[in-house]
């Protein structure tokens, strides 16, 4: 339900602010960007406290909430600074729903190890990929017999339904699940049956010397027991659950930036293509519509054979392929001679949403093991911040080299993520004053 109200509102709502709300290209500009913005705050501040008191449902029903009642206010409110005020507080705030859900998931389902979790984020990753399958369709029809009135009450209708479910779901106690984070070892109770069991095959049938039963020997009797109390507290010690590994901050904060890159040059992508399509090589909305529903259907089975691969993939080495994957494919979109040839480069693009959607996520949660709450936020976040950065981003870009070089642009980026995943931290240093090197010998041979 939260996929079909997404795909159902997403594709229009600038459309609806030009046509109903009369907002100028700048205004709209600055609506969008004050909602994804409210979005990342909201998700940020949701995913701290969800973290630090264990609690994701009630976050997620006001989460929800607050987007009913934005997309309720849509259907009477035309004022551009009322409009301005429901995005901030209603639709900004009820954005965070989609990291919440994942979060919420991950404290919630009673998965018993890495790849049953990783496999149920990919499974609800690809039901909103189904759904953007249908939805934009869907709304447009929507839309056409019952204006936005009829599409922003079905929309607010959705999110309703999906409160309703999540309402009903039992929330987890903090630590009903902690050990999904943890490397599994046997109990205690385990440990101390194995200790005896050990302790009485080792004395039994054995009889004691005389060196044996001075005061303080390893067999003395009266200090056996406390011997034994000695050793399983030290196997305990040793068997103890593990937490995950943290990653370093240097570690967490590249893979941020770099899913950014990615995520902005994808929102650019998304921004430009349909301008591309219609003016740039004289297709049609029918053609913007096939491309959108074939990359989303193509990324089902992908997401699917990911999830299911996930705990036993390299993720950083998957995340660079998908960098090259993602710059093969706007080159190629700059020297696209036609709008049929565009139809099957949506394969490049729908592996990169795959991986990127799939492993991304993962990625981050697996380097901050005990925030899971504050990983999902921060990798929506960075997908939502590529979005406020490409509004301004590609506007610029098509006005100062056009469509073909806005992609090449875009292609760039890419392989600045891939730089990001593939090389460690430690070697940027080296590259630099390579890099700096290089070019003193070109200066001096221009000299």
């Amino acid at each position: 339900m939260l996929g079909v109200a997404m795909s159902f509102t997403a594709p229009y709502l600038s459309l609806f602010g030009v046509e109903r709300a009369g907002m100028t290209p700048f205004r709209l500009g600055v609506f969008m960007t004050a909602i994804a913005t409210s979005g990342v705050i909201a998700s940020t501040a949701a995913g701290r406290w969800s973290d630090a008191t264990g609690k994701h449902r009630t976050l997620l029903l006001v989460s929800l909430c607050a987007a009913t009642l934005g997309y309720l206010c849509l259907c009477v409110v035309r004022d551009y600074r009322l409009l301005l005020l429901v995005g901030i507080a209603f639709i900004g705030a009820g954005g965070c729903a989609l990291s919440l859900v994942f979060s919420f998931s991950r404290a919630a389902l009673p998965a018993s190890d890495d790849a049953e979790r990783t496999f149920a984020s990919a499974t609800l990753r690809t039901i909103l990929s189904a759904a953007w399958v249908f939805g934009p369709a869907v709304g447009a029809l929507v839309l056409a017999a019952t204006n936005f009135y009829g599409l922003f009450l079905f929309a607010a209708a959705s999110f309703a339904a999906c409160g309703t479910i999540v309402w009903r779901m039992r929330e987890p106690r903090p630590d009903e699940h902690a050990t999904q984070h943890l490397m599994a070892r046997p109990t205690a109770g385990e440990v101390a049956q194995e200790i005896d069991a050990q302790s009485e095959a080792q004395y039994e049938g054995q009889p004691l010397t005389q060196a044996e039963v001075q005061p303080g020997a390893p067999r003395d009797p009266a200090t056996l027991p406390a011997a034994k109390a000695t050793a399983k507290a030290k196997v305990r010690a040793a068997r103890a659950p593990v937490p995950a590994a943290e990653g370093s901050q240097k570690d967490i904060m590249r893979a941020i930036v770099a899913l950014t890159l990615i995520g902005l040059a994808a929102n650019a992508t998304m921004i430009v293509l349909p301008l591309y399509i219609v003016h740039g090589l004289q297709g049609t909305r029918i053609d913007v519509s096939i491309m959108l529903g074939l990359g989303a259907l193509m990324e089902i089975p992908m997401m699917l054979a990911l999830g299911a691969r996930a705990s036993v993939l390299d993720k950083s080495w998957w995340l660079a392929a998908c960098a090259v994957v993602h710059a093969v494919y706007f080159v190629a979109m700059s020297l696209a001679p036609g709008v049929h040839a565009l139809i099957p480069m949506q394969i490049l693009n729908a592996f990169v949403v795959a991986v990127t959607s799939c492993l991304g996520m993962t990625f981050v949660q697996d380097l901050m093991p005990s925030s899971p709450g504050r990983a999902t936020a921060l990798f929506f976040n960075a997908s939502r911040l590529g979005s406020i950065l490409s509004g301004v981003l590609s506007g610029m870009l098509v006005q100062a080299f056009g469509y073909r070089g806005t992609f090449l642009v875009c292609g760039a980026l890419a392989l600045c993520a891939l730089v990001l995943f593939a090389v460690p931290g430690e070697q940027y240093p080296k590259m630099a004053r390579a890099v700096r090197r290089y070019l003193r010998e070109r200066s001096g041979k221009r000299d």
